[in-house]
């Protein structure tokens, strides 16, 4: 009745905006063919969708049959699943309207006035939408707030405000219908002039690591050891190579990744006042020279085995490679070469490899640069041809490192308030120049991403030059202790971080089970909604750029009272299964909220770059519920021939986790989620875990290693499961029970 009574506007009318709270993931495709459009959505729960039709005719048909009941031949009733999962349909309301942040800062009784940026729905009428600016601008007024800057772009449907608005009036003017969205701005925790002007005292004491820290080894340009920040935690350093013959850092990339790995965000650790410890040890070997180049003269994979073999030599269980070969980027199907001396190192000498993804250049695959340059590069970097990972970022043992944006907007430091320029990405998206996947095999890659800056746009010219949307680290030379630029370079050092912090945690840990908990420690980032194309192609996306996502030190090393990890280490013949019940907590069988599983495995096989199958033996994992052992065990004894029939047996017992095992399979490093929206109940129980190894070309008495990492999971809101698990586990002589089935 209310969208009928609106009359049609050439843009959005922000009283056709409906929000749709669902109880279960509905595909996007379903609005759409409702008719229904959707501009929002903060999360799968709550979807925010516009609609055209002043009727709904779509929308009400759909309904109508519904309503019908079960056609003549059904099971039942059209468009139930779609109708099942809605909840409630409402108008948007001002909560809608603030994010998350905001809404945390709201509440922060620290902050008086908030730095906010406002983006109003666009009518389709330039002049229409500055009377909507003038109405917002007229409402911060009255709240006692100011406005810094406005930019309209009637091109692109584009009308943003940045203001300074008192924090008890936020909510008032959210009020107003033309405001789609608002977020907080942040307030930076040291003035850039402050930042980049420090001095070695300002810092205040710089404390040596842990001696039980673990020790890492950066493979780059060298360290600069005199640096305050860094001469504390280097242990080793040599030059690497005949073309190289100083040590130290002459052109300040590694002691940048040096300081990203030892404190992370240095903002924050010298804005707290507390003594700096950086968080693992250093063994620095440089084959990288003062222009950030390779010598020329030599093999380069040849320094980098060398590099690898001395880290390791110096007691390095984790090794950073922010460095890449700009001139082969990745084109299925054949591995590269200083990829593949990285594989056979990392399983030779047990280490963790952590590898960035490499640069990409914007310039060069946008055919055009403008304001919707800023939202729409990711489908760009996707579809050029020249954008793939470069080597050695296709490893496929290491751990292979993507890009995030940095900057929520442009002026986050400065004392000029500018709308003008334009950040290309929102928070957490692929960075613009970082690089995609896939990787060898199809392979997942990158499987992580972290902070690694963007770039921003300025009257249809890319701004590359802009410290406010980089990254800030160490700075090697004269002109101040800090800098900052932008690259996946200072990606990788954050989860090598995540790395290191599990391997001091957990010392006697293979590289594996290392690799495996850092996976397990993902959380997706889902940057998607936008793009165009179906729920699968804007998964690929996700994987494409962004991986499994990005890991945490806490979730890493850390069990929660609603959120338990599990371990395991073994060794699977050619061909063989291993079965693990999985302890289901009975938590997961009461009503209300959300449960998961998350599995995480990883494996070190032989590896031959002449080879199509570039990996000696394939592994995957199933997840079985509701059949007996013996029953799990005659299915999963089927050949690998047979591996499609063993699936379709299943039926409704297998658990299909996200991504598939089509997807995951692919890689050395694979993770599977699974998130419960229903209780279980007596036919869920019991629980497998289904380990199996395939072979490809290995010798058929050799056992593989992997590890394995699982987590089961509540929301916190729920009934606790870590203390109920390891009662569970302490009872059980061994657990998981293991089964070794040969084909």
């Amino acid at each position: 009745m209310r969208h009928s009574q609106r009359s049609p506007v050439l843009g959005i009318d922000p009283h056709l905006i409906m929000v749709f709270e669902l109880g279960a993931s509905v595909s996007t495709d379903e609005f759409r063919r409702s008719d229904l459009r959707i501009v929002d959505s903060s999360d799968d729960r709550l979807m925010i969708a516009f609609a055209d039709d002043r009727e709904l005719t779509a929308f009400s048909s759909r309904l109508d049959a519904l309503i019908g009941g079960v056609p003549e031949g059904k099971k039942s009733e059209p468009y139930a699943q779609f109708f099942d999962a809605i909840e409630n349909i409402r108008p948007l309301e001002a909560r809608d309207r603030v994010t998350p942040d905001l809404a945390a800062a709201i509440n922060d009784a620290a902050e008086t006035e908030l730095r906010i940026d406002i983006e109003c729905w666009h009518p389709g009428d330039p002049e229409q939408a500055r009377d909507w600016i003038d109405e917002v601008r007229q409402g911060i007024a009255s709240a006692g707030g100011r406005v810094a800057d406005t930019l309209i772009n009637d091109s692109v449907r584009l009308l943003l405000l940045r203001a300074y608005v008192p924090r008890d009036s936020v909510i008032d003017i959210a009020e107003l219908d033309v405001i789609a969205r608002m977020d907080v701005l942040p307030q930076p925790v040291l003035p850039m002039p402050t930042l980049y002007s420090l001095s070695a005292d300002e810092l205040g004491e710089v404390m040596a690591p842990d001696d039980r820290s673990a020790i890492v080894g950066l493979i780059d340009s060298g360290v600069a050891s005199g640096h305050p920040l860094i001469g504390t935690a280097v242990l080793a350093s040599d030059a690497i190579g005949t073309g190289i013959e100083e040590d130290q850092d002459q052109h300040g990339h590694g002691t940048m990744v040096a300081s990203l790995l030892l404190y992370g965000d240095l903002q924050e650790a010298i804005a707290s006042g507390r003594p700096l410890q950086p968080s693992c040890r250093l063994v620095s070997a440089r084959v990288l020279d003062s222009r950030n180049q390779f010598p020329v003269d030599e093999l380069w994979e040849k320094d980098l085995q060398e590099a690898m073999t001395w880290c390791a030599d110096h007691g390095a269980k984790i090794i950073n490679l922010s460095l890449g070969d700009d001139r082969s980027p990745y084109s299925p199907p054949r591995q590269l070469s200083a990829a593949a001396i990285v594989d056979d190192l990392a399983r030779r000498l047990g280490v963790v490899a952590v590898v960035a993804t490499g640069n990409s250049r914007p310039a060069d695959y946008l055919t055009e640069i403008n304001s919707s340059s800023a939202r729409d590069y990711p489908t760009a970097l996707i579809q050029d041809d020249a954008t793939g990972i470069l080597d050695p970022g296709t490893s496929i043992l290491g751990l292979t490192v993507g890009g995030l944006t940095t900057a929520v907007a442009s002026g986050a430091y400065s004392g000029q308030e500018t709308l003008q320029r334009q950040p290309m990405g929102d928070p957490d998206w692929p960075s613009p120049i970082t690089r995609k996947g896939p990787g060898p095999g199809q392979a997942i890659k990158p499987e992580l991403s972290e902070l690694a800056g963007t770039l921003g746009i300025e009257r249809g010219t890319l701004v590359s030059r802009d410290a406010e949307l980089g990254v800030i680290g160490a700075k090697a030379g004269v002109g101040g202790l800090l800098g900052w630029d932008v690259g996946t370079s200072y990606a990788a050092p954050l989860i090598s971080r995540v790395a290191a912090a599990v391997a001091a945690r957990f010392p006697d840990f293979s590289g594996e089970l290392i690799r495996s908990l850092v996976l397990i420690s993902a959380e997706r980032i889902p940057f998607t909604d936008h793009l165009e194309g179906g729920d699968a192609a804007r998964q690929q996306a996700e994987r494409a750029l962004l991986g499994y996502g990005r890991p945490s030190i806490t979730r890493a090393c850390e069990s929660t009272s609603h959120r338990a990890v599990l371990v395991a280490e073994a060794n699977v013949p050619i061909n063989g299964v291993h079965i693990y019940e999985i302890p289901v907590p009975s938590s997961f069988s009461s009503s209300g909220g959300k449960r998961g599983l998350d599995i995480a495995l990883a494996y070190s096989p032989p590896t031959r770059i002449r080879r199509l199958d570039y990996m000696a033996s394939g592994m995957e994992f199933h997840v079985v519920k509701g059949l007996p052992l013996d029953e799990v065990e005659n299915i999963f004894a089927d050949s690998e021939e047979d591996a499609i029939a063993t699936l379709s047996q299943l039926g409704s017992n297998r658990v299909e986790l996200d991504p598939k095992v089509t997807a995951r399979s692919r890689g050395a490093n694979q993770l599977g989620r699974k998130v419960f929206h229903r209780r279980l109940d007596h036919s869920d129980s019991p629980m497998f875990l289904v380990v199996r190894n395939i072979n490809r070309w290995d010798d058929d008495g050799f056992e593989q290693s992997y590890a394995l990492a699982v987590a089961l999971w509540r929301d916190v809101d729920q009934p606790e499961l870590h203390a109920e698990l390891r009662q569970k586990l302490e009872v059980v002589v061994e657990i998981p029970a293991e089964i070794e089935i040969e084909a």
